[in-house]
């Protein structure tokens, strides 16, 4: 059999949601198509904790290391970063061009992170016009306004013209508006294809054998509390802490569960464990979406992968977006703050009792009720079949 290749390109740094939604997309590929096989082009450091489907590999991209960062200056270590930029891009080149894609897949960054794509896949378009490119598009990305405008510095715009076959957007119009949001100029809009949300294939276990299979009780509710890979999500877990002492007496039988994620400094997850008690535990690592499906109320940061995974389950929502330059999460929990699909917790008001709070509203919530309020605004979480069937239409040349 005749092998085609797809090249798919997930910019994680700290992060799992890019790799984690890139894989979960070359599994439906792969899956409706056996002569096809995959690579995934990443710096992720967490890549090698997912398991590859079968025919799919990775391209590693190395990132900078150093002993002790803190011995260098800014421009040292701005410049020893830009160094690894054009390592990356030089692989990514070499890559696009040794592996002749039938089609490129390229998540959340057009050209690549800071750009370090443009080179590969402008040979790779030059070399072979046969392939076809298509960009993936998560729907938040970030302030809308700062999006415009590093997409007019680095040329995107002309991309999505010149370059791009199609754009997937990993969303729905009726929660974001993609074209209005990033101003997208009309020849670029008949490009859209809204493929709505992309999560795992929902769990198969029902909430109890979940709940047996993790050592929980029973009975009594439970507080699910995720920070992705950990890096910074250590005061939402210690805060989560503090919230759930506050809630026993009201939820007398409350279990909290707090997963640390893979990247949390040991210190951090240590501090935490000082804090277990029996109704309390922490572990570093679990299958989330799978610990949701028996979770009365969860508790996360606000990146699309947890938020998507929660709603697909229909789980009262807490979110306390992450606190950087970037306000991308903070976007999508004021969006669904508004819908009323889940409560934010801004990090700068994040305290015990304030936590406490918003997860009383979750544990609250009839369960019926919110599930016919997402499945009335969100009828549908098949975006990894919608974005398959989507993928394979430019496979086919339809």
């Amino acid at each position: 059999m005749h092998a085609r290749t797809i090249l798919l390109y997930a910019q994680d740094n700290q992060g799992l949601g890019h790799i984690n939604r890139t894989l979960t997309i070359a599994r439906g590929i792969l899956a409706s198509h056996p002569d096809v096989v995959a690579y995934i082009a990443t710096k992720s450091a967490v890549a090698s904790h997912f398991e590859l489907p079968a025919r799919c590999d990775y391209v590693k991209l190395p990132t900078f290391l150093a002993p002790d960062p803190c011995q260098l200056s800014t421009e040292e270590t701005e410049a020893e970063k830009q160094r690894f930029r054009t390592i990356r891009a030089r692989i990514l080149r070499d890559a696009a061009l040794g592996l002749k894609p039938s089609l490129v897949l390229v998540d959340h960054e057009p050209l690549g992170s800071k750009g370090e794509f443009r080179d590969g896949l402008c040979a790779l378009k030059a070399e072979r016009p046969e392939t076809r490119f298509v960009f993936g598009l998560r729907d938040i990305m970030d302030d809308p306004a700062r999006i415009r405008e590093t997409w007019r510095e680095m040329g995107v715009y002309g991309a999505f013209n010149d370059l791009y076959d199609g754009i997937a957007v990993y969303g729905s119009p009726a929660l974001y508006d993609v074209s209005q949001a990033y101003g997208l100029p009309e020849p670029v809009r008949r490009k859209l294809h809204y493929c709505g949300y992309v999560v795992r294939d929902l769990p198969t276990l029902d909430p109890a054998a979940v709940r047996q299979r993790h050592q929980l009780p029973a009975n009594g509710k439970l507080v699910l509390a995720t920070v992705g890979s950990g890096f910074d999500g250590y005061p939402v877990l210690k805060a989560a802490q503090a919230a759930v002492g506050r809630l026993n007496g009201k939820y007398p039988n409350l279990f909290t569960l707090l997963v640390t994620g893979p990247l949390m400094p040991p210190a951090e997850q240590a501090s935490l464990r000082a804090g277990e008690t029996s109704a309390i535990r922490v572990v570093s690592h679990a299958d989330v979406f799978q610990l949701m499906t028996t979770a009365d109320a969860v508790l996360c940061m606000g990146g699309y992968n947890s938020v998507c995974e929660a709603l697909a389950v229909a789980r009262p929502l807490v979110t306390v977006p992450r606190a950087t330059h970037k306000i991308e999460q903070q976007i999508r929990a004021e969006t669904l703050a508004a819908h009323g699909l889940a409560r934010m917790v801004h990090p700068r008001d994040l305290s015990g009792e304030r936590l406490a709070g918003a997860l009383d509203w979750a544990l609250g919530r009839d369960p019926r009720t919110h599930a016919r309020l997402v499945r009335r605004i969100i009828p549908t979480f098949d975006g990894a079949a919608r974005v398959t069937a989507y993928l394979s239409r430019w496979l086919t040349g339809d």
